[in-house]
């Protein structure tokens, strides 16, 4: 046919640099709901009054310079004692209980304290004084003693309520204790008439005998006492009233004056003309006489009668 141009079929060119687009394009597209997260609010533990600030512990001053130091945190099963040191282990720190509190130490050193210490202010060491050893009996008996007093006690059952001196208050005498373990005692009432020996009548000899009492013999010291202290036992080997002779006493005794005086007494109330009585008889310790001089003689006095020169 003239005049008629051919029909092509016209496709299109795929330029390079675009990509084909699908033909499903016009289909529309299928929304896919997806779940939304939940979120919950973070929650926190109540948080309780703010703590009071803490007490600077001051150190002493060293070379001119003074250390402040603020305790620093002790967390105790998840709670902090409110002192924080830059750091909080990812969460929040909250304030610990009263409860927790309580065994919560304070760390570090108070150097006031310790400074204390060593000037014996906080411990102070007492005094430990030891007593001396107890002298020994022997020891302390060992000597010469003169005779202060003689003084008889009553007992309830004493007819007499009152002391007594069954050798009056002028009796003299003395004890001894030898070393090796001897004693003699002897006892004298002053104010006999003097009368030369074998000149005397019995009278005299009587009166002598009723003034004067006298014993000796070995001593015994035996740790026997019912708290097991020390018991002093005379023996009578030798004494002028020859009932007495071999008989053994216990002695009661006791020291006054810082060892000065000597007290001495029966175990048992003794028979004291007629009446049971308790005897005490004080002793002073007697000058040491180890280096003494003689006394000068006694002068005699010549008494001159009538017509006599």
């Amino acid at each position: 046919m003239a005049g008629a141009s051919p029909q092509y079929l016209q496709v299109p060119k795929v330029l390079p640099h675009r990509k084909s687009r699908s033909r499903s394009r016009s289909r529309p597209r299928e929304v896919v709901s997806r779940p939304e997260a939940v979120t919950s609010p973070i929650k926190s533990r109540p948080q309780s009054p703010p703590m009071p600030t803490p007490e600077v512990v001051r150190k002493p001053t060293l070379n001119g310079f003074t250390s402040q130091q603020t305790p620093p945190k002790k967390e105790i099963n998840g709670y902090t004692n409110g002192y924080t040191n830059g750091y909080t282990n990812g969460h929040t720190p909250v304030t610990a209980p009263m409860d927790a509190m309580k065994m919560i130490e304070q760390e570090g050193t108070n150097y006031d304290d310790l400074v204390d210490d060593l000037n014996g202010g906080m411990y102070t060491l007492e005094q430990c004084l030891t007593p001396p050893p107890e002298i020994p009996l022997r020891q302390k008996l060992i000597g010469t003693w003169r005779l202060e007093s003689y003084t008889a006690y009553p007992t309830p059952t004493s007819p007499i309520q009152r002391p007594t001196y069954p050798m009056t208050k002028n009796v003299t005498g003395f004890i001894m204790y030898t070393p090796d373990g001897y004693m003699s005692a002897q006892f004298l009432i002053p104010g006999q008439q003097a009368f030369k020996r074998g000149e005397g009548e019995e009278p005299q000899w009587a009166e002598a005998g009723k003034r004067f009492f006298a014993y000796s013999g070995p001593y015994y010291i035996s740790n026997d006492g019912p708290g097991r202290e020390e018991i002093l036992r005379h023996t009578f080997q030798v004494c002028n009233l020859p009932g007495w002779i071999a008989d053994i006493q216990i002695r009661t005794c006791r020291f006054e004056e810082d060892g000065q005086v000597l007290v001495l007494g029966s175990e048992s109330p003794a028979e004291i003309k007629g009446d049971k009585r308790v005897p005490v008889l004080k002793w002073r310790r007697a000058r040491d006489n180890s280096n003494g001089a003689p006394p000068p003689p006694t002068p005699s006095i010549k008494i001159s009668g009538p017509g006599e020169t």
